[in-house]
């Protein structure tokens, strides 16, 4: 038997019927428009031949009288029931097949057998099919849970068909219980740990200090304290039933966006949402005070590590005022998210799960003692971004369209907001209580008209600053022609590209002619324009 880490164990103790601590993918595939048969039975049967389960897909928990947890190996394994099918009324709608997962996305996973589900879903309009994968979080995180849907689809439309249970990529190191360690071998682990804890009270204790110290309004650290988040509809605890939706936002100009304000993906990401949200909170006119708090998984995953389950720390970050611009809003945003940044480089490992532990242990406790009323929110919302391939993937020559991540619902909090990216565009998906954000869809509509605002104010900030860099320069006409055309460009990109390395391109290159201008000073404004844009 294999014993639980404590963070994997956490998910599993802190679950309740209201809150299931289980992680999903919904993907959508395009079935090759030749195929002759029936693609999701036939696709289900092949699947079926792969009955050789590895380690772990065949690890089921084990609870001993200390209250200890282990992974104990099933030898008769279901697979029809972990391997399912489903079928939507012909022609299956898009709202249909979010109604079916968000059913599922609502049910507790049994225990007594391997903590996974993949679902086959047919009968979706244009010729397409979806796959719903269901897996507990005691079981995996966001990084590994891409590595396991990777590990079945291939990079070539002919590539031969996998089934990640029968792989052993994933498979753990063995552990024999009747074999036991000689003492000197266990005093060295267990030295091992004590010496990694021991390493990790001092930045333990330093940042407990820094946010008590804060939460008394005398010290201001780079990460907010817990429970001081304000309350909204999606910062109470969630009942059972689940709402799910989608959007997509374009890759590349979510990145351009990130590259001319000098902030990273994951800052414009979190700003979009930030808007979305209190756009939301207008509609039923709620008035805040203070800055939403957003929860922000960090990997602490080694790149090469497949067989850890959770290898994560829950961060948080207060974002910006509700009547801030978009441009201020992302440049507050990207200053929190920096600190933030700093504060976990102080950190070790052990330290930084300890204050997860630490924190998502307090608003459990306040949740199942329904403190909602009487205690701030640990925190407002958990956004994520989990990076995907940017090549087509495809799975017995179905090409995979989409893929959205839905995850689990943090203590304490109604909504969660994870990031997929694959191929050219950003997948979002969101997970919510039925009950507190029934209009779910709303969040995912502005989602999309906030990154559309974002970018046309970053547009029109760049033009703004290289019109006033063409002042700055001289009345030559060579020159204003060139940088005048270059305002065209980013007008005519404002929904497509832009890129600063065209900006130093096109002003290098123009050839001074009239009073004497040198190409010297040409790179001298191309310089200033772009510390202005950074």
């Amino acid at each position: 038997m294999k014993a639980l880490t404590l963070p994997d164990m956490g998910f599993l103790y802190c679950e309740t019927v209201s809150r299931p601590n289980h992680v999903a993918a919904m993907q959508v595939f395009d079935i090759p428009s030749d195929y002759q048969g029936d693609y999701s039975e036939d696709l289900y049967h092949q699947l079926m031949q792969f009955t050789q389960i590895e380690s772990p897909f065949n690890y089921k928990l084990h609870t001993a009288f200390s209250g200890m947890m282990y992974w104990q190996e099933d030898e008769n394994v279901d697979l029809e029931y972990h391997v399912r099918r489903a079928r939507l009324p012909v022609p299956g709608t898009r709202e249909q097949l979010i109604e079916y997962i968000e059913h599922a996305h609502s049910n507790l996973m049994d225990r007594s057998r391997p903590l996974w589900e993949m679902h086959l879903i047919s009968g979706l309009a244009n010729n397409q099919f979806a796959i719903y994968l269901k897996m507990h979080h005691a079981f995996t995180d966001g990084a590994k849970a891409n590595k396991i849907i990777l590990s079945y689809l291939s990079p070539q439309a002919d590539g031969q068909l996998q089934a990640f249970w029968s792989q052993t990529e994933f498979k753990c190191k063995k552990e024999d219980s009747n074999v036991k360690l000689s003492l000197v071998n266990k005093l060295k682990q267990n030295s091992a740990i004590l010496t990694k804890q021991v390493r990790a009270i001092p930045s333990i204790l330093g940042l407990g200090s820094k946010l008590i110290l804060q939460g008394v309004n005398v010290y201001k650290a780079n990460i907010p304290t817990p429970f001081t988040a304000p309350k909204t509809p999606f910062s109470v605890s969630p009942k059972r039933a689940r709402r799910a939706a989608t959007s997509i936002l374009p890759l590349s100009r979510v990145k351009n966006i990130g590259k001319i304000a000098g902030t990273t993906v994951n800052d414009v990401v979190v700003c979009i949402c930030d808007i979305a949200l209190h756009r939301y909170l207008s509609d039923l006119n709620y008035e805040l005070k203070q800055p939403l708090t957003a929860q922000i998984p960090v990997s602490l995953r080694d790149p090469n590590d497949t067989t850890s389950n959770n290898r994560i720390a829950i961060t948080m970050v207060e974002l910006a005022h509700s009547e801030a611009a978009p441009l201020t809003r992302l440049m507050a945003i990207k200053d929190a998210c920096d600190k933030l940044k700093q504060e976990a480089r102080l950190l070790s490992d052990e330290a930084l799960t300890s204050y997860t532990l630490a924190s998502q242990g307090l608003a459990v406790v306040s949740e199942l003692l329904k403190l909602d009323d009487v205690l701030p929110p640990v925190g407002n919302v958990l956004i994520s971004n989990v990076p995907g391939p940017r090549k087509p993937v495809y799975m017995m020559g179905a090409k995979m369209l989409e893929c959205y991540p839905l995850s689990a619902l943090p203590p304490g909090m109604s909504l969660n907001i994870t990031l997929y990216s694959y191929m050219n565009n950003l997948n979002v998906g969101l997970i919510a209580c039925r009950t507190n954000l029934p209009n779910l869809t709303k969040i995912s509509n502005y989602i999309e008209d906030a990154f559309t605002e974002l970018e046309q104010v970053v547009m029109s900030s760049a033009i703004d600053i290289v019109s006033e860099q063409i002042k700055r320069l001289s009345h030559d006409e060579t020159l204003s022609h060139n940088m005048n055309e270059l305002i065209s460009a980013i007008n005519d990109n404002a929904c497509s590209t832009i890129k600063l390395d065209s900006v130093k391109e096109e002003t290098v290159e123009v050839k001074a002619k009239k009073k004497k201008i040198t190409k010297n000073q040409v790179k001298k404004a191309v310089k200033q324009t772009e510390e202005s844009l950074g």
